[in-house]
């Protein structure tokens, strides 16, 4: 599928077609999702389908994961009319910091952090990533929210997989993401046929 077409029948999770495989090798992600947000009524879509389960929720804050949970979160948060926080790999931020360590999806152990004037006690914040593999993540993210007293309202994204750590967010927390229920097996078994299903 051409990167800035769309098709007529826009049914959701149309614009997971435009997800590039991996090409480079076991090293990295399997699948590139950034190519989406290439095309702006797929990025316009996506945003509306991780919203759709949040529109009785009050928020007061987005925050997106660094980095690709930037863009995507930012898409969110410009949509609702909120503001948009950015939760840093550590070492980025020049203030005062509330640190967590985690493993990522490639079992490297990480630091993330976030400022430390922004969330407080009654902050409603939704937390926005690209994609939910292991979830160890997504969990420093909610982690570092809470110790600040803050309260996660939810989590979105484009997958969430059904990983050990994808699923303790799918039981503790309103969760949204735009793989259709027919495709999550697809999703978790990290296969391609899910192209064809959009694309016939």
């Amino acid at each position: 599928m051409d990167v800035l077409a769309v098709p007529a029948d826009r049914q959701k999770g149309w614009y997971l077609s435009l997800m590039a495989p991996n090409t480079k090798g076991p090293e990295y992600a399997w699948l590139d999702p950034s190519r989406l947000y290439c095309n702006p009524q797929a990025l316009a879509d996506c945003v509306k389908d991780l919203l759709s389960r949040f529109h009785s929720d009050p928020i007061d804050l987005v925050a997106g994961i660094d980095a690709m949970g930037f863009i995507l979160g930012a898409s969110v948060a410009t949509t609702l009319g909120k503001g948009f926080l950015a939760i840093r790999k550590a070492g980025h931020l020049c203030v005062a910091t509330q640190n967590q360590n985690y493993t990522d999806y490639t079992g490297r152990e990480k630091t993330m952090e976030v400022r430390l004037d922004v969330l407080k006690p009654g902050v409603r914040v939704l937390l926005v990533d690209q994609w939910i593999e292991t979830g160890g993540t997504m969990r420093a993210a909610i982690q570092l929210v809470e110790k600040l007293g803050a309260t996660v309202v939810g989590v979105a994204a484009v997958a969430i997989e059904n990983t050990e750590g994808g699923k303790w967010i799918k039981e503790n927390y309103k969760f949204s993401h735009c793989i259709p229920e027919a495709l999550q097996s697809q999703v978790d078994g990290k296969y391609l046929n899910f192209f064809e299903s959009f694309n016939k």
